[in-house]
């Protein structure tokens, strides 16, 4: 990770499967996940109706991580994704994540 470099957290519906293809395969994911089949990539993604990026704020603003996830908005949230990209694991991105997921979710909504 660069140094001084900062994470924006954001909500991403529309993430490209490219993007999320190459952290499932640098953070280990990709081993069990179908990283060859775009389509179950993008089926994947427009699935989930809670789509979380972690980016750094740097030129290019490479995604460095994702969380996907099924919710109600108004009880639960399952989260079927937590992928943080190797060089970028141990310093938080995956916590940072689901901050970002609680404070999208807001008080009255659990995580599982």
């Amino acid at each position: 990770m660069a140094p001084n470099s900062h994470v924006l957290y954001a909500r991403e519906p529309a993430l490209d499967i490219a993007e999320f293809r190459r952290v499932l395969v640098e953070s280990g994911l990709g081993e069990t996940r179908p990283v060859d089949d775009d389509t179950r990539l993008q089926a994947m993604l427009t699935g989930a109706n809670l789509v979380l990026t972690a980016r750094l704020d740097v030129e290019g603003k490479p995604l460095i991580g994702v969380a996907r996830a099924l919710t109600d908005f108004s009880w639960v949230c399952y989260i079927s994704e937590l992928a943080v990209s190797q060089s970028a694991q141990g310093l938080g991105i995956g916590k940072g994540l689901m901050d970002e997921a609680r404070r999208q979710l807001g008080p009255s909504v659990a995580s599982a």
